[in-house]
Formats: structure tokens, C-alpha cells, sequence
């Protein structure tokens, strides 16, 4: 899958061995897994806020376009390549589509 390849309607979400969290020392945010961490800047953290698993990469484009005022289309390529680096290192994976209420009740 190449960074563009990512369609607008894929559901990001962060690989379940993966946190999101801030740093004690710093404040800022980092992306803890089993082999290290990763230390985000205010953009990248902002990304991964928004992959909960239940919003589209379209979505998560238009909101952080509003936060940022960034053209679409810029934004769009860098959040795309972005993830698609997250993707090959296990840190992301994509859905389809958001998990069904009954899948949230068990």
C-alpha cells in the first residue's frame, strides 16, 4: 500500500499494542510501543488523536484543515504519507469501517 494509495474512507487506528500518551518529563505527546518510543510533534499528535478507530481519513483531513487552515490538498498528501510510515512499522493498522454498537458492547 503507497501513501497514496490510502482511500479517504479508511478508518485508522492505532495498533493495539501502541499508546498514545504525554511524556512526564517533556509534556509533550509520544507514541509508546514494544521497540521504543516516538516523540510527536504538535501536528503528529494531532493525527493520532483523531485515530480512534471510529473516523475516516476524509474526516480527520477536513478537521485538521480547519485547525491548521491548510489547503486540503497538501494536508491530505502528508497525512496520507504520514500513516502509511505508521503502517509499515505496525504502529497503525486500517479498518474499513467503525466497529458495529454490538462489537462495543462486548
Amino acid at each position: 500500500m503507497s501513501s497514496n494509495s490510502l482511500p479517504l474512507n479508511a478508518i485508522p487506528i492505532l495498533s493495539s499494542y501502541a499508546r498514545l500518551q504525554q511524556d512526564r518529563v517533556t509534556g509533550k505527546m509520544v507514541l509508546v510501543y514494544p521497540e521504543g518510543v516516538l516523540l510527536l510533534n504538535e501536528t503528529a499528535s494531532a493525527v493520532l488523536k483523531l485515530c480512534d478507530g471510529y473516523t475516516d481519513l476524509a474526516t480527520i483531513c477536513s478537521k485538521l484543515c480547519e485547525q491548521y487552515s491548510a489547503s486540503a490538498e497538501s494536508l491530505i498528501a502528508d497525512v496520507q504519507a504520514y500513516l502509511h510510515r505508521l503502517h509499515q512499522r505496525n504502529l497503525i493498522i486500517f479498518e474499513d469501517e467503525p466497529p458495529s454498537s454490538d462489537q462495543n458492547r462486548q
